[in-house]
């Protein structure tokens, strides 16, 4: 039996990130939700859910699951059921407002009107916002994707304002967009904020960061330690070094004390 501890924005991500690490498919695991999204004073404080998913590999030994644990072939059906039993599914949302709480379409199968309604109140929420913070900006919807829309803040000034310490002003006017934008739609999605590339260039920073640790761990034969991450820093250390054959990584530690290892891979 192998088990990884997972966090995302929603538990679509986490499962499918979960699945990855472990190398099966997501039907073949099972997870239990951890923490989920808190509120504080009538919102959502924490925008990330964290799992551990399981796969046992006593049930599956053909790499796929029992019988009697077949996932129907139209998974549809399965939402129209669920619906009607109580209690609800293990791995349904708890909080209603950012995530959906039925199991999302698959990407592109969601009404795009839905997504141009999430695209178009995040663009007002950060407009309005960013006008109470006495930037002059300009909001543009930058992208309606199939789960995801992103919009790009522009202007000539206090755009390091927006962005924070290693961009956490910038996350937090994110979350707090995206409740406001998803509220009251069946069919939300996920918003994405960025500036001046901000997220592009953190992400190929981290990136630089995650191949230098793992150089260091082959070198040394010793593990490399990585802190102060949040949670989707650390999923994109673990993907960039998922296909290193000389490393692996994971992460331990509770909370804001989370952190991800590096660890070199001995062979004999």
């Amino acid at each position: 039996m192998r088990s990884v501890e997972v966090s995302a924005a929603s538990l679509e991500e986490a499962r499918k990130a979960a699945a990855f690490q472990l190398g099966v498919a997501e039907e073949e695991i099972e997870i239990e939700v951890l923490q989920a999204p808190r509120k504080l004073f009538g919102i959502i404080g924490s925008g990330e859910y964290l799992i551990r998913a399981t796969y046992d590999e006593e049930q599956a030994p053909t790499g796929k699951p029992p019988a009697a644990e077949e996932v129907p072939a139209e998974p549809v059906a399965v939402v129209e059921e669920a619906e009607d039993v109580e209690p609800a599914p293990a791995w349904e949302e708890p909080e209603p407002g950012l995530e959906r709480r039925h199991p999302p379409a698959p990407p592109g199968e969601q009404p795009e009107d839905s997504r141009q309604a999430v695209a178009e109140r995040a663009q007002q929420l950060t407009e309005d916002i960013t006008a109470l913070m006495g930037i002059d900006a300009e909001v543009v919807i930058a992208n309606v994707g199939a789960d995801q829309v992103e919009l790009e803040i522009k202007g000539d000034e206090a755009m390091g304002l927006i962005i924070g310490p290693q961009g956490s002003t910038l996350d937090a006017l994110q979350l707090i967009v995206a409740i406001g934008a998803n509220r009251g739609i069946e069919d939300g999605c996920r918003v994405v904020l960025d500036t001046e590339d901000y997220r592009a260039r953190h992400e190929e920073r981290l990136r630089r960061r995650a191949q230098e640790a793992a150089e260091e761990a082959k070198q040394s034969g010793r593990e490399v330690v990585i802190s102060d991450l949040q949670g989707y820093e650390r999923r994109i250390v673990h993907m960039e070094l998922h296909d290193d054959p000389d490393v692996e990584t994971y992460s331990e530690g509770e909370e804001r004390y989370r952190r991800l290892v590096v660890s070199p891979i001995t062979r004999q």
